[in-house]
């Protein structure tokens, strides 16, 4: 069994690297309060044809999973926590390049590449709106994740599913009921994952 000093090395370790995270995108100190809401942030977000992986930073949709580059990660990330409100030029260029001045050349190249991803043309913006004279926001409805609760509906046909329903679900919880699932022959539309049993929570 570790010892307590090698416990406590680890905790201070673990903290570490946290501090480092909020400094990173330009954040004070956590502290207690911050590091609890650290502990809730969603894993995934869904909107239109997609989902992104946080903790591996991937886009995913039924043409596959699609990594992302930090600084695209990162404004999307912004994008999505506004939940559709405005994010104006000044809060990307302070949070996604705190390290100094860079113009906003920086951020139009890189939202050119966040659209490239999510299939938009030049003339069809699906996803990301420019508003004018102030910045970007997110036109899609948008779905978090924390692997918390368990959902209550198929996610294609909406029937009710109760927590001791049988339902299917791929490894990211989407879920459906089982002739749902039969009839995509297992597999995720969302993901492209197996989609199997899920365990049954108790009363």
């Amino acid at each position: 069994m570790a010892s307590y000093a090698a416990l406590r090395t680890i905790a201070w370790s673990v903290y570490g690297v946290g501090l480092m995270a909020m400094h990173a995108f330009g954040g004070e100190s956590p502290g207690v309060d911050g590091a609890r809401m650290q502990e809730v942030q969603p894993t995934t977000y869904r909107f239109g044809r997609f989902m992104l992986d946080c903790s591996r930073r991937t886009l995913l949709s039924e043409s596959g999973a699609r990594p992302l580059p930090e600084k695209v990660f990162q404004i999307l990330m912004l994008l999505l926590e506004a939940n559709g409100a405005t994010v104006a030029k000044q809060t990307f260029l302070r949070r996604i390049w705190p390290e100094g001045y860079v113009s906003e050349g920086n951020l139009t190249q890189q939202i050119f590449l966040l659209r490239g991803f999510l299939g938009e043309s030049l003339n069809r913006n699906e996803y990301i709106l420019t508003v004018a004279g102030g910045g970007y926001r997110f036109a899609k409805t948008i779905e978090s994740k924390r692997g918390l609760s368990m959902k209550d509906a198929c996610e294609r046909c909406m029937a009710t599913l109760s927590s001791q329903d049988l339902a299917m679900i791929c490894s990211y919880e989407c879920t459906f009921c089982v002739k749902c699932a039969y009839g995509m022959n297992s597999t995720c539309p969302n993901c492209g994952g197996e989609l199997t049993k899920r365990p049954r929570r108790r009363r």
